[in-house]
C-alpha cells in the first residue's frame, strides 16, 4: 500500500506484540513492546514514530526483525497519538522528546531490561526525535535516526514553492489568534501539514485513525525544531543515520545534514532507493542487518561514555 509517507510496505511478518502503558507528564501513554521471546533481560530500542502518528502498520516488521536478533522493542504512542492520552493529534517535539525520556524510565522497571542498555530509534519526524531525545538524555546508550529530519523549519518550507509558504504563515498567525482567544484552533487533513507526491488514499492511517484530522498548530510547534544543532552533543555515545537517495518526502540532504554536524562516533547509510518508507517496508531486512551491525559494536555501557 502505497502511503502518505512514501513507498509501500513491504510483506514482512508482524511479530507477536503486547500493549503495556506508562506516564509522561501524568498522561497514560500506550505502547507496543515487541519481545525476543527467549529469557532476558535484553538490551531495549525504544521507537518514536513519524509525523503522522501511525505506529503499529509503519514499523512492527522492523520490530519483529530486531527481536530476532535479541532486542526488546517498545514502540510508544506519543501523548495525542493512537491510544494515548493527550491533545488528539498535537505534535509538540518536546514534549515527545520527555516521553521517550519516560518511557526510558518505564524501561527501567522492567526485569526483561538491561537497564543500562537502551537506545532510541525513530523515522521520519520520529527519527529527529530521536536524536533530540539522546542528546536530551544520557541513559540513552545510542542513537538510529531512519529517513529523519535534520532541521524541520527548512523541511517545511522546502516542501511547498514560497507563494504557498507564504500563504501558510498567514493562516497559522490567524489559528494562533483564535487560539488564544476561543481556545480553538483549526484542524486540517495531513495532507496540508505534509503536501507530497503521492495523493493521500482514504484508507490510509492518518485518515482512518484521525479523521478529526490535526492540529494546524503543528506547524507552528515544529517550525523552530532543529535536531541538527543538537547532534553533537550526543558523543560520546554514538549515531547512525539511515537515508533514501530517491525520498520524496524528507530528502537525503535533511540526514546528510544531521550527518555532517554529528560527533564521532557517526555512521551514515544512504540507500539508493527505497522512497521514504523503505526502511521500515521494502528495505526492512536491508535497514535491521544496519541497525543491528551498528548496536553490536556502539550500545554496550563503556568506561567513559556517560
Amino acid at each position: 500500500m502505497t502511503t502518505s509517507e512514501g513507498s509501500c510496505v513491504a510483506p514482512v511478518a508482524v511479530p507477536a506484540t503486547t500493549i503495556v502503558h506508562f506516564y509522561s507528564d501524568g498522561l497514560s501513554l500506550r505502547g507496543v513492546l515487541i519481545s525476543p521471546g527467549t529469557a532476558g533481560p535484553h538490551p531495549a530500542l525504544i521507537y518514536s514514530h513519524g509525523w503522522g502518528g501511525a505506529v503499529n502498520d509503519r514499523v512492527l516488521p522492523l520490530m519483529g526483525l530486531l527481536a530476532e536478533a535479541g532486542y526488546l522493542g517498545l514502540a510508544i504512542d506519543h501523548r495525542g497519538f493512537a491510544g494515548s492520552e493527550g491533545i488528539r493529534g498535537r505534535c509538540d517535539p518536546f514534549e515527545q522528546i520527555r516521553d521517550v525520556s519516560n518511557a526510558v524510565t518505564y524501561l527501567g522497571t522492567r526485569d526483561d531490561v538491561e537497564g543500562d542498555s537502551i537506545a532510541v530509534l525513530g523515522a521520519s519526524f520520529g527519527g529527529a526525535i530521536a536524536i533530540a531525545a539522546a542528546a536530551a538524555d544520557s541513559r540513552l546508550r545510542a542513537a538510529v535516526s531512519m529517513v529523519g529530519v535534520g532541521d524541520a523549519g527548512r523541511w517545511l518550507r522546502d516542501l511547498r514553492p514560497f507563494y504557498a509558504w507564504y500563504e501558510l504563515q498567514q493562516r497559522i498567525r490567524a489559528d494562533a489568534v483564535a487560539r488564544a482567544t476561543t481556545g480553538i484552533g483549526e484542524r486540517v487533513d495531513f495532507s496540508v501539514l505534509l503536501p507530497g507526491p503521492f495523493p493521500i488514499p482514504p484508507d490510509d492511517p492518518t485518515r482512518v485513525m484521525y479523521p478529526e484530522g490535526y492540529p494546524l498548530e503543528n506547524i507552528e510547534l515544529a517550525m523552530r525544531f532543529r535536531p541538527e544543532s543538537m547532534i553533537a552533543s550526543i558523543a560520546p555515545r554514538a549515531v547512525c543515520l539511515i537515508g533514501c537517495a530517491d525520498d520524496t518526502v524528507v530528502p537525503a540532504s535533511e540526514t546528510e545534514s544531521l550527518y555532517a554536524r554529528a560527533s564521532e562516533p557517526r555512521q551514515l547509510t544512504v540507500f539508493p532507493v527505497g522512497n521514504h518508507g523503505g526502511p521500515m517496508g521494502p528495505l526492512a531486512n536491508e535497514t535491521a542487518a544496519v541497525i543491528v551491525t551498528f548496536l553490536a559494536e556502539h550500545m554496550q555501557h563503556k568506561e567513559g561514555v556517560r
